[in-house]
């Protein structure tokens, strides 16, 4: 898993600048080699704080894993943990609703595999989904989004909730990567 860790660390570096991280990570009895946290909070005033129009707060989590391969119970696993675990305990705090003035928290998961994915677990990839309304969108929504990096074959992976994260990654791989070198985007 040497590729991955190197590229883990490359994909640190950016999450540095904008996320809190912590290396390794462990949430309910799985572990990760990663996790970054985000939480930016947006606001409008009339003259003085006092007169406060509007507030939203955002928030990301994302959880890193290296692996040798991705297999169709590490993806269900992965979206078993969301609705079981990292949902209620991360967006709600514990909670039956997410605190006032929650806009969107996204729970992302990256996995970096050395040794391909099967044609199966693409098909599983893309079907991954996790969407929650709080209070019929009034306290906002949470959504799930899966990104693999599959090494040996040089392709981007994701569900339809992560394509902006795979245009990302797919930018950021073709610069740094020569012309017949480039990743290619899947869904």
């Amino acid at each position: 898993m040497e590729k991955a860790q190197k590229l883990l660390e490359k994909l640190l570096v950016s999450y540095r600048q904008a996320f809190d991280v912590t290396r390794p990570f462990e949430s309910n009895g799985v572990f990760y080699d990663a996790y970054a946290a985000f939480r930016v909070t947006s606001a409008k005033y009339v003259f003085v704080k006092k007169a406060e129009l509007w507030r939203a707060n955002c928030f990301e989590h994302v959880f890193f894993s290296c692996r040798n391969t991705c297999t169709e119970e590490v993806v269900q696993s992965f979206r078993h943990e969301i609705a079981t675990h990292l949902e209620p305990q991360f967006v709600r705090g514990g909670k039956n609703c997410t605190e006032k003035d929650h806009m969107y928290t996204y729970l992302t998961g990256i996995f970096l595999c050395e040794n391909g994915v099967s044609k199966e677990v693409k098909k599983e990839i893309a079907r991954f989904h996790f969407f929650k309304n709080y209070r019929f969108g009034i306290r906002g929504y949470s959504e799930g989004r899966l990104l693999v990096l599959d090494l040996k074959n040089q392709r981007i992976l994701g569900n339809r909730a992560a394509r902006e994260l795979i245009r990302g990654y797919q930018k950021q791989f073709e610069q740094k990567k020569p012309a017949k070198a480039k990743f290619k985007e899947e869904r």
